[in-house]
């Protein structure tokens, strides 16, 4: 095709076909890298859409904690709200091991039912299952809700928590994004926009380094041209490893962005990142250019 087509032209695909193209690489392996498995990215979306649909204070397993937590303590509906919740809590640290999504079912993220939770318990020597705070969250609200007591799950976006008309569970977070409600999940967007850096930051320091690496050489691989500079391409380079491996080194927990905070890895990484990515596109920029004009010089010249 030559230059009168609308697609393409002489210095390839026109920008707006080509960066498409190129985010939709990265997606499809950011995809495949955070979830091995693409169905459990697709059932915690919809759990997430309902948190407390994933309450169930019938199964047997819970129904048995719930007499094991009264047997001894029949009086627990009489104790101060904050006995009771430490109960509550520190039954579930005992019985509910961590353990991150990926080691658990091989996923950045996953939010199990309490049936999927028992079923790979039983993996285990002890018959415990592992969670990370979404799991432990869900088998915390059931449990109570076995016990008789009200509750509703929250998420901060980097932490998932209970709250109760007398006070939060199993660690609560910051300002709540995601909070269960009759209707369904009610998303707060403002709350949203003030927590993605800190549960983006967090996310990063405790992912798996390999698969951060891919996700990293896929990223500089794409923003890379034949014919750009190669010291721009090794500037650009350093700085995105840099940047990534200070995020990995710092998680930011504040919004402002402030210096002296103690969180400074996760900032200077995220502005040694974009920095990097910054010379990268620049010089690819330019360097297209350069090929186009060259081209263009050679057809006018009649080469």
């Amino acid at each position: 095709m030559n230059e009168a087509s609308p697609v393409v032209t002489a210095g390839g695909l026109r920008w707006y076909v080509r960066m498409p193209l190129k985010w939709l690489v990265f997606a499809v392996v950011l995809l495949f890298v955070a979830f091995p498995d693409p169905r459990l990215a697709w059932r915690s979306l919809q759990r997430y859409r309902d948190l407390n649909s994933l309450i169930d204070a019938e199964h047997p397993r819970i129904r048995e904690w719930a007499d094991r937590l009264t047997t001894p303590q029949p009086a627990l509906a009489t104790t101060q709200p904050a006995q009771r919740h430490a109960l509550v809590e520190s039954f579930i640290y005992r019985h509910v091991p961590y353990a991150w999504d990926w080691v658990t079912y091989g996923a950045a993220e996953y939010i199990p039912t309490v049936a999927e939770m028992f079923e790979q318990a039983k993996r285990h020597a002890d018959g415990m299952p592992r969670e990370d705070c979404d799991g432990r969250a869900v088998m915390c609200a059931s449990l109570l809700a076995a016990l008789g007591y009200e509750s509703r799950i929250v998420t901060d976006l980097r932490h998932v928590w209970v709250e109760t008309p007398d006070g939060a569970l199993m660690g609560p977070g910051r300002r709540p994004t995601l909070v269960a409600t009759s209707q369904g999940t009610r998303t707060d967007f403002r709350g949203t926009l003030a927590n993605i850096p800190v549960s983006l930051s967090f996310g990063v320091s405790v992912f798996p380094f390999w698969r951060e690496f891919i996700l990293w050489l896929t990223l500089v691989l794409l923003s890379l041209h034949v014919r750009m500079s190669w010291r721009a391409a090794l500037i650009g380079t350093v700085l995105t490893f840099q940047g990534w491996l200070f995020m990995r080194c710092g998680v930011i927990t504040s919004t402002n962005f402030s210096w002296m905070a103690s969180n400074w890895p996760g900032v200077v990484g995220l502005l040694h990142l974009a920095a990097g990515l910054g010379v990268l596109w620049t010089s690819t920029h330019f360097a297209r250019s350069r090929v186009v004009a060259s081209r263009r010089a050679a057809a006018a010249s009649g080469v």
